[in-house]
């Protein structure tokens, strides 16, 4: 210490107090002023030459000249004293916690991933003689240190060392052949220092163990010291890999090589203790913990299996050439905001009841898609669409007996003055004409819904969808809840703007709205206060209809509301495009005499069979039931979950359409931990759920009817290991 005192003053006019910090081979210390201010010297290594001390100079001015912002330490001042023996550098303090003294969570690992790729962006015009530097660490040098693993004691850890060093000999000409530059090479837990946020890197340090060498090495390298150093299991390297691609795209050749040089990175740990522990005895015991970790990282990864690990950090990477090219096509026929889940998308090709399959086989549990509402592919309703595909397809003015069975089989199931149908192609269109019939039966132009409902894409019905942007138009106005009193203060604020209520419009599940289930009764109020001021009541069933709560076969039931017009889409025809409109014959046929509304493909004669078919599967298979007793089930086993994660709270809904509201130390952090829990489902426990609610915390639970407790069990334990992972 009095030594680093006596450099700081004599050299660098600094009258201190020295502190050591941690370092491999050079010294370090940190300075402190009595007016408070930090700084490091750093006295290099008495063996380190002078090229390697100018390399580690010279890139820390050329990162303070290219990216002054990026959290490496800058350099002050430096100088050689006592001829070559003693080279010193004063450099800034970097503020933050060793790594190894907190537990990393998937945000710090993404952080960590993306400041090594904008180093490395940064690095890239950077040369120096010195980064041709030999260097024990450098796995290409593996083959050579083959020559001690006589030196490892366990026989079958020699095997398996020689058996990675005969891989990496092989594989010399592809690394020479992979894109190389400047790299840091030594992001290991030592060397980084993170925010009191415990969530990103506040520094990155030691520059000694620079080399030119292939950019992968640079990811490469810290995802195995991240498992050396046991500061993060194999199931979250991903993170690492994904921050660094998105800011330095990787290429499908160096994707594949990681799990060799991430096994070749823990057999140089094993081959350098073993020398060491011949050679150099303090040195060894450095290293004792970290052969011993390197050995269970060993039978880690051969357990995991290269092939399933290369899939997830091709994903992570998107680098796997399928789906990046599909992402690359669509993109640029569809436009950039196409919409897309989850944080790596879905390369989907096959469904099957509650199950999809991706492009590589790996099976997804669906607990999102209400699109297949008896399970995905059935085959009662495949064979129904091929079957009438073959026979008929074509617009509906023509006489047909299939859509008059399903009109009698849907009504059949309605209140006696539902009773007459237009057909259309989707949820949206449906509302569209519905929103259209109570302006002309009421002569009526405001639009009521609930705050953040959703109902469609239309131009009319965008206006009445404040989920998507509040609605600027002055005939629209929302409800929230309880929407009593709130209904009269908006049909108020309408006639201020010179409109009355041509109808309210209302997802009978709430979905938008967080998946709500207030009391029985609250819904009628409302209606009779709608009704007074002229408007009719409009049920979107799109979401809660069909059985899908379990205790009716539509969710306006369940609310006890006698609407006047029903609106249907999504599962109608199980992923065959198909809506509805019902209501008053009469009143349907006044505004079909009034503007002969016509759909080419609305009612024909191959969305009617889907239809059947759904009705007909549903009978057979009793799946309102089925909803009923497993979303019961579900619900319990989630409120057990609750209570043992301060992360959940309330648990909503009924049957099959189920919410989780998800807590945080504010809305942001909630939708940010909802968003973490939806993201890892996909990703690492193939299981796909969405989110839902005005702040986007509520996880929404809105699988196939034919999801059983077999498949409840599998979601639970799934969100229970996920949101154990927030904030770690």
């Amino acid at each position: 210490m009095a030594e680093a005192e006596r450099i700081a003053l004599e050299t660098y006019g600094l009258a201190v107090s020295a502190s050591m910090l941690s370092g491999e081979r050079d010294s370090n210390f940190r300075l402190r002023t009595a007016d408070g201010r930090d700084f490091v010297l750093k006295i290099f290594d008495a063996a380190a030459d002078a090229p390697t001390i100018d390399c580690q100079l010279s890139v820390l001015r050329h990162v303070a000249e290219q990216d002054p912002a990026l959290p490496v330490p800058r350099l002050i001042g430096h100088a050689i004293r006592d001829g070559a023996e003693c080279s010193t550098a004063l450099l800034t303090f970097m503020p933050g916690q060793p790594v190894t003294e907190q537990a990393v969570n998937d945000a710090l690992l993404m952080d960590l991933g993306a400041q090594l790729a904008r180093l490395d962006r940064c690095l890239r015009g950077f040369f120096h003689p010195a980064l041709a530097q030999v260097l024990a660490w450098d796995v290409r040098g593996l083959p050579k240190l083959l020559e001690f693993s006589g030196l490892v004691r366990s026989a079958a850890l020699r095997r398996r060392v020689e058996s990675v060093a005969g891989v990496m000999q092989r594989l010399l000409p592809q690394l020479r052949a992979l894109r190389s530059q400047a790299i840091h090479g030594d992001g290991h837990a030592g060397n980084l220092l993170i925010h009191a946020n415990a969530s990103s890197i506040s520094a990155i340090l030691d520059f000694g163990d620079m080399i030119h060498a292939p950019l992968i090495f640079e990811p490469a390298v810290t995802m195995s010291e991240m498992l050396t150093d046991r500061m993060a299991p194999l199931a979250c390297l991903p993170d690492i890999l994904r921050g660094y691609a998105r800011g330095e795209p990787l290429h499908a050749a160096e994707v594949e090589l990681l799990y060799d040089l991430i096994n070749a990175r823990q057999v140089v740990t094993i081959l350098v203790h073993a020398w060491r522990s011949r050679h150099d005895r303090p040195g060894t015991r450095i290293l004792e913990q970290a052969s011993e970790n390197a050995a269970g990282a060993l039978d880690a990864l051969e357990a995991a299996g290269r092939e399933p690990l290369t899939h997830a950090w091709h994903a992570a990477a998107g680098t796997a050439a399928a789906p990046k090219a599909l992402l690359s096509r669509r993109r640029r026929l569809l436009g950039a905001g196409a919409e897309l889940f989850y944080d790596q998308p879905l390369h989907l090709v096959r469904g099957e009841g509650v199950w999809l399959f991706d492009a590589e086989g790996e099976r997804y549990l669906d607990v999102y898609n209400n699109v297949p509402h008896v399970g995905h592919a059935h085959p009662t309703v495949v064979q129904a669409i091929q079957r009438q595909a073959s026979t008929l397809a074509t617009h509906t003015r023509y006489l047909h007996e299939s859509i008059l069975d399903y009109a009698e089989r849907l009504t059949a199931k309605l209140p006696p003055h539902l009773d007459g149908c237009i057909f259309v192609n989707s949820g949206s269109e449906a509302n569209d004409v519905a929103w259209r019939i109570a302006k002309f039966t009421t002569g009526n132009r405001g639009g009521l819904v609930m705050e953040h409902a959703y109902h469609g894409i239309t131009d009319a019905v965008a206006a009445l969808t404040p989920a998507t942007g509040k609605s600027k138009d002055p005939w629209v106005q929302t409800l929230a809840l309880p929407p009593a009193n709130d209904a009269d203060h908006a049909i108020g604020m309408q006639a201020k703007n010179g409109f009355a209520p041509a109808a309210l419009f209302i997802d009978s599940a709430l979905t938008s709205s967080g998946i709500l289930d207030p009391p029985a009764a609250w819904l009628g109020a409302v209606a009779g206060r709608v009704r007074a001021a002229g408007g009719l009541v409009v049920a979107d069933e799109v979401q809660y209809g069909l059985g899908r709560s379990g205790s009716n076969f539509w969710g306006f039931e369940r609310r006890g509301l006698e609407p006047d017009i029903v609106t249907l889409g999504k599962p109608l025809g199980n992923g065959f495009p198909l809506g509805v409109v019902i209501a008053r014959r009469r009143l349907i046929e006044d505004f079909q005499e009034k503007f002969g509304l016509f759909s080419t493909f609305g009612g024909n004669a191959v969305a009617a069979a889907a239809g059947l078919a759904v009705l007909d599967v549903m009978e057979q298979e009793q799946l309102m039931q089925n909803a009923h007793a497993t979303g019961a089930y579900l619900r319990e086993q989630l409120e057990l979950l609750r209570a043992g994660h301060e992360s959940l709270r309330a648990v909503r809904g009924a049957g099959l359409l189920l919410g989780v509201e998800v807590a945080g130390i504010d809305a942001n952090a909630a939708r940010a931990n909802a968003r973490h829990i939806v993201n890892t489902l996909a990703s690492r426990h193939r299981v796909l759920i969405g989110s839902e609610g005005p702040g986007g915390n509520v996880l929404k639970l809105r699988p196939p009817m034919t999801f059983s407790r077999e498949h409840a069990d599998l979601l639970v334990a799934a969100i229970d290991a996920a949101t154990a992972t927030i904030g770690r």
